[in-house]
């Protein structure tokens, strides 16, 4: 991570937190204007001072706190990394979730009875068919006149 994104997180952390470089100071052992110094990339805390700026921010991950965002990677709110929690923890719902969305695309075939003769004179019985093809058959027009 660069120093210049250090010192924007940094200084991000505290106005998240509502508190003052003064009062950030005083609560690790420093003055306001090292804390300022760090936040205006005039320095750096060491890892020590990261650690205790990290508490009094209440940071829980560090790493994703202090990740230079690349320009191909988005964000994610609280609300969906509490989303993306419960649905690892939900095993079970996972499907019913994924096909709710419509993310659960898996190319696995499905066996249905064909009951009539192919153009190739195959007699009825069962067949393989994949989920693109039952989803073009449910959304196939009624008639031909539909066309």
């Amino acid at each position: 991570m660069s120093r210049e994104a250090i010192a924007k997180t940094l200084r991000r952390l505290r106005l998240q937190s509502g508190l003052t470089a003064s009062e950030v100071g005083a609560l690790i052992g420093k003055s306001g204007k090292t804390v300022n110094a760090w936040e205006n990339n005039r320095g750096q805390p060491d890892a020590d001072m990261l650690m205790s700026l990290c508490d009094v921010y209440n940071v829980k991950d560090i790493l994703s706190e202090f990740r230079e965002v690349e320009a191909d990677v988005f964000t994610v709110s609280h609300h969906e990394k509490e989303v993306v929690t419960a649905y690892r923890e939900n095993s079970d719902m996972q499907p019913a979730v994924d096909r709710l969305l419509g993310v659960n695309r898996k190319k696995k075939k499905i066996t249905v009875y064909k009951a009539a003769r192919s153009d190739d004179g195959e007699e009825d019985g069962y067949i393989q068919v994949s989920q693109d093809q039952i989803d073009r058959l449910l959304n196939a027009p009624e008639t031909d006149d539909d066309f």
